[in-house]
């Protein structure tokens, strides 16, 4: 169903209620102990929710968690907040999800109420040395107050990470959106708080949410700067690591073969007819850290979350996002009707795209885990003149399996 819409989820004993105020969509990355969790756009609102450690349902929507002090005016508008956008997350990727209630909140003595976050994922709270536990910024700073105290804006930031207070940086990686297969790029790591640029930081490729180290790459030095080759064509998410870090954002380079057509590049004699200028750049489908062409889900690990980035390089122009999932179960065939969000019986093979809307990434919540069968999920991005990109297979057009 749209994000745009409240949803009230069950799941174990987590139990929501939808709160007044409209969704906003914020940027999020969850970072575990070992891998990336959860990195893309989430829709949250003001919510009011119960965990198994809270002792009943309490508020997380701003408005009702106490006066924050002037840096954060409480004006009585409930709003989506950090921990808000974390459970959400959480419960579309199907991410165990726990967090203790502290203070009263205005129902009391007027003290602020809010959660504290002890788990997600596999990463559970440490009461006892090293006393790992989870913290956030939102654009890169470090909040003076918790989670459900700060009301978000559209597209801010978000970032949680397991053992944040015993870590030093919060790592930034930026660099070419497009590279040659073979030829070295420069990419860049800084202290996301200071814009310090980082020596002694390693680049290494996210697959699954696991960073692995690219072979031939040396550390980052005293400018912050590392020289990388990537082999082979297609779309790579580079990933920062350092000790005593938090791991970077993902960086996505579309890397082709000399001017191929693909990454905005232009085959010799100008663009092949039918070909847009809108280059796809890859597709995630659900759960933490998204999925590989090919997986097998257990059914209870099922994707909810569909979602995807275009990049519209200059003097493009986007018009639509549209998006289209098929299901096969023996021999009997199905696709996805956004119009009624349900399975319909099809031709084994058809497609059936609906709308996700115009924007370059986008998050789409299915009504519930997908059952057991062979899914193929695609993504197109229509251009001001009405042309399609093409599929490419394992980026833009992306095969599972549910089991």
């Amino acid at each position: 169903m749209p994000l745009a819409l409240c949803v009230s989820l069950f799941v174990a004993l987590l139990v929501s209620t939808c709160a007044q105020a409209a969704p906003i969509t914020v940027n999020l990355r969850v970072e575990g102990s070992t891998q990336t969790l959860f990195e893309g756009p989430i829709s949250t609102e003001g919510e009011t929710f119960e965990t198994p450690s809270s002792v009943g349902a309490h508020p997380c929507d701003y408005a009702d968690n106490g006066a924050s002090g002037a840096e954060f005016p409480n004006e009585g508008k409930a709003s989506g907040t950090p921990t808000s956008a974390l459970r959400d997350a959480a419960l579309a990727s199907g991410l165990a999800f726990d967090a203790k209630w502290f203070g009263s909140g205005p129902e009391g003595n007027g003290n602020p109420g809010d959660f504290f976050v002890t788990q997600v994922g596999p990463d559970v709270e440490l009461t006892e040395a090293p006393f790992a536990s989870w913290g956030y910024a939102v654009n890169d700073t470090t909040a003076p107050v918790g989670g459900c105290q700060i009301a978000l804006a559209p597209g801010n930031e978000v970032l949680w990470a397991y053992n944040y207070f015993n870590l030093t940086h919060l790592l930034s990686l930026t660099g070419p959106a497009g590279a040659n297969a073979g030829s070295a790029i420069v990419v860049h790591v800084a202290d996301g708080q200071t814009g310090a640029p980082l020596a002694g930081a390693s680049i290494g490729e996210d697959v699954a949410g696991l960073t692995t180290p690219i072979p031939g790459s040396s550390p980052t030095d005293a400018e912050g700067n590392a020289t990388i080759t990537l082999a082979h064509a297609g779309v790579v998410k580079l990933k920062a690591t350092q000790a005593e870090s938090v791991r970077s954002n993902g960086l996505l380079v579309c890397v082709h073969n000399g001017n191929d057509g693909t990454c905005g590049t232009t085959v010799a004699g100008g663009a092949p007819k039918g070909v847009p200028l809108i280059q796809r750049l890859p597709v995630d489908v659900a759960t933490a850290g998204g999925v590989l062409s090919g997986h097998h889900y257990p059914r209870r690990r099922a994707p909810r979350v569909l979602r995807g980035l275009v990049q519209v390089p200059t003097n493009g122009t986007l018009r639509e996002v549209r998006i289209s999932l098929q299901r096969r179960k023996a021999k009997r065939c199905q696709v996805f009707k956004g119009s009624t969000e349900t399975f319909v019986h099809a031709r084994c093979g058809a497609k059936r795209f609906f709308s996700v809307g115009s924007s370059e990434s986008f998050s789409y919540l299915l009504p519930a885990r997908l059952p057991a069968g062979h899914y193929v999920y695609d993504i197109e991005a229509i251009d001001s003149a009405g042309h399609p990109t093409k599929l490419i297979a394992g980026v833009s057009h992306v095969s599972f399996y549910v089991k």
